[in-house]
């Protein structure tokens, strides 16, 4: 009779195998290898390494943020958003630069710096945990086939990322993409309300706001329909009509 030295692995799980309950049974396994068959801890890979030199720069995230430009139903208006990691991304130095005349944003091509609108015509938070609001930028341009949202983002883009301070390190900013909604929609899914107002009385400068207001297609483009055209500028006094914020 054969001894236990002298019989094969296979054999002696069978062995096991069958003098065992049920229970056993089912947690025991065979492994590949035992029977004859690879398996993944028997294979060693053969190496091949590759020594050339990696002299590529390999790309990384922007670390001042990206800029997402888009069409308005206003074909004058293109504005442009700026996040990092979903939030506001702090522009704060560019925009103090800009409002202050700097002569480095002449080239800019910004017209204003607005508050987004959030729901209820309430400016929208950079971040929810933040008080500050997230500020969108507006360009005035004067032609829709050479000034696309794509080249006024990229704009925005390259010259935010060339600007430094003596207090402010310089960050790099990157566009991402064209995000226009077709059709584009009325100015007021962007801009608070008062902000549309201010940008009706600069594209039609001199007009007269009673003449505005019999104008339908106007009406809707900046406030979606002549009825929330008519509510917005009926509580828009003559006086606040002839004031400029510019």
């Amino acid at each position: 009779m054969a001894t236990n030295s002298d019989m094969m692995p296979l054999q002696l799980i069978k062995r096991i195998f069958h003098s065992c309950g049920d229970e056993n049974q089912k947690i025991i396994r065979k492994p590949a290898c035992w029977s004859g068959q690879s398996c993944c801890y028997c294979y060693k890979a053969k190496k091949n390494i590759n020594r050339t030199p990696i002299k590529m720069k390999l790309h990384q995230a922007p670390s001042g943020g990206i800029v997402e430009s888009f069409n308005t139903a206003v074909a004058d208006i293109v504005i442009s958003i700026v996040s990092r990691n979903g939030t506001g991304a702090f522009i704060k130095p560019q925009v103090d630069a800009w409002r202050s005349g700097n002569d480095c944003c002449l080239h800019w091509n910004i017209d204003g710096v607005m508050n987004r609108r959030d729901v209820g015509n309430e400016p929208m938070r950079s971040n929810p945990s933040l008080p500050y609001p997230w500020d969108c930028i507006v360009t005035l341009r004067d032609s829709e086939e050479y000034e696309t949202p794509e080249l006024i983002g990229t704009n925005l883009a390259v010259a935010f990322s060339s600007f430094s301070t003596p207090e402010y390190e310089k960050r790099t900013f990157q566009f991402k993409a064209d995000i226009s909604d077709d059709p584009p929609l009325s100015l007021n899914n962007y801009l608070l309300d008062r902000d549309c107002v201010v940008y009706m009385k600069k594209i039609f400068f001199g007009v007269a706001k009673n003449e505005i207001m019999e104008d339908e297609e106007t009406l809707t483009q900046f406030f979606g329909s002549p009825e929330e055209g008519w509510r917005v500028l009926n509580d828009v006094s003559d006086v606040e009509w002839e004031g400029q914020e510019w």
